[in-house]
């Protein structure tokens, strides 16, 4: 009798573990089950909502974060038709991003990552001498009423306004540069002064130029080298959507000098209004 309860108590542990490593694996990896299902949801979804359009599921997965399945959508005929749909373990669509798409929010990604990518081209190459620094750079677009904002202080009046972009546009990425692009760049050096931060500034500009990448304004900051152990010193220079015109060597310590000065005055501010 006493070993029938034992093979009983056993079994039921076994089937607890079996059960409870299912569990598990589904919350980590979903099942086969619900992505056919997710598959199914996600042509329903389409056939509904996007009657007669090329949009196709480039990919259908499970993402174990939300416990939920998702389908990246995009098009045959349109590069700014990319959004994702988010479905539950039944195939029923949850929500998707759609907006994102009217809202030309992927033709302002698409045309920054290429800027990006015109600028590693700089970054990236043995000639710019600061590559194990931080650079990269993007194009500041953003919506009207951001611009208009004054509490946003990081959004340029040379920014280019989102509404303006035209979705599916084809772009001279250069121009849109000139115009709009903004770097962001951090160097170290031992020497942190004004006369040193304006000769790289120098430097790089005269880089860019020579390898045809063009930009419209650069956040710079000059900083000392880490210690090996410990925090990085406080100590820095630090400039904000610095013009690009503005970088000739006469009179630029002055407004490097100048500008440090405008920025450290600005965050002095900031942080005096959350103290209160």
């Amino acid at each position: 009798m006493k070993k029938k309860i034992f093979k009983i108590i056993a079994l039921v542990v076994a089937i607890g573990l079996i059960g409870f490593i299912a569990f598990f694996y589904n919350a980590l990896n979903g099942n086969p089950l619900s992505q056919l299902l997710a598959e199914r949801g996600t042509q329903k979804y389409l056939a509904e909502q996007f009657p007669g359009t090329d949009y196709y599921a480039e990919t259908v997965g499970y993402n174990f974060k939300f416990s939920n399945y998702y389908a990246f959508i995009r098009s045959e005929s349109s590069i700014d038709t990319q959004f994702t749909v988010y479905l539950d373990f039944f195939g029923r669509v949850e929500r998707d991003t759609f907006q994102s798409v009217t809202d030309l929010f992927v033709t302002e990604m698409r045309l920054d990552e290429d800027y990006r990518k015109l600028t590693d081209t700089v970054f990236d190459s043995p000639e710019f001498p600061y590559g194990e620094n931080i650079g990269y750079g993007e194009l500041m677009i953003a919506s009207r009423d951001l611009m208009e904002n004054p509490n946003i202080w990081d959004c340029p009046d040379y920014a280019m306004p989102q509404e303006d972009l035209i979705f599916d546009g084809v772009y001279d990425i250069r121009e849109l540069g000139k115009q709009y692009g903004h770097l962001v760049v951090y160097v170290e050096s031992e020497e942190l002064t004004m006369e040193r931060a304006a000769e790289v500034m120098l430097k790089i500009r005269a880089i860019f130029d020579r390898m045809g990448v063009p930009f419209r304004a650069m956040d710079f900051v000059l900083e000392l080298p880490k210690p090996e152990d410990g925090p990085w010193p406080d100590e820095q220079i630090h400039v904000s959507h610095f013009p690009y015109e503005d970088i000739v060597e006469e009179g630029l310590v002055e407004r490097v000098q100048e500008a440090h000065d405008a920025l450290t005055a600005y965050y002095a501010e900031l942080d005096a209004q959350n103290l209160k």
